[in-house]
């Protein structure tokens, strides 16, 4: 019975995660100290998980519409148009997803044909690519590297566009390497957009895990753009509410239409506790991204300040998310050899640059959301290993 065919094209081909074996290689260390996952490292917060308790409490175990009950798709709307600059209808232009993800997938099944060409960032989150192979798409990378700051501007993207690209794919701040795109990038994507007349996904999670005084725009808010541009966004990094699944996408009319009847196929809806957490998140949960910025900034100046000090590591300073992505090919191997080099001479788990598509080369990924007690730990087992400077 089992033939080529018995799975499809997307299950044999898509990746095992190389961030997800790093992780069970590390069950071999009973004292690993685990930098991988992008997992914030804070509980949601009471108020917000309350908010979901008294939903479950008052009996909103029942499905709820496609697009999202009423009130988080206002809320939503709200904060697009007073954080972001965002017109937003909440009725016409809103669909809530189960995370950020299931609205990437949402807008890949929406968008891309077989064939179409999808341009992303490289490196990149390995869930991009593999999204484009369920959908038959074709991926194109745009490299990024150290020396821009790890930025995918206009100048990098254009040559990459040909009569099949049908979508471009901007993060920022982004998803391994904690680059950003200021507004003067994002005027020069806009251009882009405008000449070519190409969708564009704007994949935000991050947005307001940023530093130095940095303030990330949206590109859907430049104008002339309501047409082209898919702002996707989630609770889960913000908020630290991963577990909690709640995403959402703002879109012209056409396209929300499209995304709500193809979300029906999907999930149907999210749970309503959910939803109502999320609110509460929106309208009460300013005090708690402020005091979790302040924290991981302060994790992300110890990690930096510790990976330059020791020998193997180049490290820029990200300005934005809770990634650093160092350069460490002074250790002359792979980036998988290398962080399995790493966890077999320190038990600190990292994520190989490779995990990130083939443009991750030569780095590693280290997640510095974690206790600031364990980094400092990591770093010295890191510095005893390899030595410093």
């Amino acid at each position: 019975m089992k033939n080529r065919n018995y799975l499809s094209d997307a299950a044999q081909n898509a990746l095992p995660s190389g961030v997800r074996r790093m992780f069970e290689l590390a069950k071999n260390y009973p004292d690993a100290i685990n930098l991988t996952l992008g997992e914030p490292g804070f509980t949601t917060p009471r108020h917000i998980i309350e908010a979901g308790i008294l939903g479950l409490q008052d009996g909103k175990t029942k499905y709820t519409p496609n697009a999202g009950i009423k009130p988080l798709r206002d809320a939503i709307a709200h904060k697009l148009l007073h954080e972001n600059g965002i017109k937003c209808d909440p009725d016409k232009h809103l669909i809530v997803t189960a995370g950020a993800t299931q609205a990437l997938m949402l807008a890949m099944v929406t968008l891309v044909n077989p064939g179409d060409e999808v341009i992303i960032q490289g490196p990149n989150w390995p869930d991009y690519k593999g999204q484009i192979d369920m959908v038959n798409g074709k991926t194109v990378y745009c490299k990024v590297d150290e020396k821009n700051g790890f930025k995918m501007t206009a100048d990098l993207i254009e040559p990459l566009i040909t009569d099949k690209t049908k979508l471009i794919i901007i993060n920022s701040p982004s998803n391994p390497t904690g680059g950003v795109l200021d507004e003067a990038d994002l005027k020069g994507i806009a251009a882009l957009v405008k000449k070519y007349k190409l969708f564009v996904i704007s994949d935000e999670p991050y947005e307001r895990l940023v530093y130095d005084g940095f303030q990330q725009k949206s590109l859907a808010a430049m104008d002339d753009l309501q047409d082209y541009v898919l702002t996707i966004n989630s609770f889960s990094k913000t908020f630290a509410m991963t577990g909690f699944r709640v995403g959402y996408i703002c879109a012209n009319e056409e396209i929300t239409a499209a995304l709500i009847k193809l979300h029906e196929n999907m999930i149907a809806s999210v749970p309503e506790p959910m939803q109502l957490s999320a609110i509460e998140a929106i309208y009460h949960g300013e005090k708690d991204v402020q005091e979790m910025v302040a924290y991981y900034d302060r994790n992300r100046h110890l990690i930096v300040d510790g990976l330059n000090r020791i020998k193997g590591f180049s490290c820029l300073c990200p300005k934005g998310a809770f990634y650093v992505f160092p350069n460490i090919t002074a250790f002359g191997m792979s980036s998988a050899e290398t962080a399995e080099y790493i966890l077999e001479k320190t038990h600190v788990v990292t994520s190989p640059g490779s995990a990130f598509g083939p443009d991750g080369e030569g780095y590693i990924r280290i997640c510095y959301a974690s206790k600031y007690e364990q980094i400092q730990e990591a770093l010295r087992r890191m510095e005893k290993a390899f030595g410093v400077k």
